[in-house]
């Protein structure tokens, strides 16, 4: 090399963490995506999963898209799956037939029940068990600060 700067062998601490961060949610995503497959789940459709159950009310679709950060066609992809699977069900507005919602079946309620503890069990292992409580504090506050 001439003596010039290469981004590539020192790239300025922004990018560092930037890339950090992305390598470590590729990591847990895998972990995760890894035991949510025995259930027949994915990471979007676990989501969208607790998403409903956390609102604790049926919601419409763009209420989820917009939860979940995902477009419409996503959505609507991850609907498909799950009303296919028997874990949700959409039904009309009955006062705006234009409108649809989206809720948990009880099947849908039972299948978060047998993951959660799977899911907990994977981010202790990938987190929890290699940060302590103060460690996992700070690094939610700064990602916090991130968005």
């Amino acid at each position: 090399m001439n003596g010039k700067w290469d981004p590539f062998e020192q790239p300025i601490m922004s990018v560092d963490v930037f890339l950090t961060l992305y390598k470590t949610n590729h990591h847990l995503v895998k972990q995760l995506e890894e035991q949510l497959g025995s259930f027949e789940l994915t990471l979007g459709r676990w989501c969208l999963l607790v998403a409903l159950k956390s609102g604790g009310r049926a919601m419409l679709p763009s209420e989820l898209s917009d939860d979940l950060a995902v477009t419409r066609a996503n959505i609507s992809n991850l609907l498909n799956a799950l009303e296919q699977a028997g874990r949700i069900k959409r039904e009309f507005d009955p006062s705006n037939r234009r409108r649809i919602f989206v809720s948990l079946t009880s099947e849908g309620h039972d299948v978060i029940s047998q993951v959660w503890p799977v899911y907990e069990q994977t981010i202790t292992r990938n987190v929890g068990s290699k940060l302590t409580i103060e460690e996992q504090e700070q690094l939610k506050g700064l990602l916090k600060k991130l968005f």
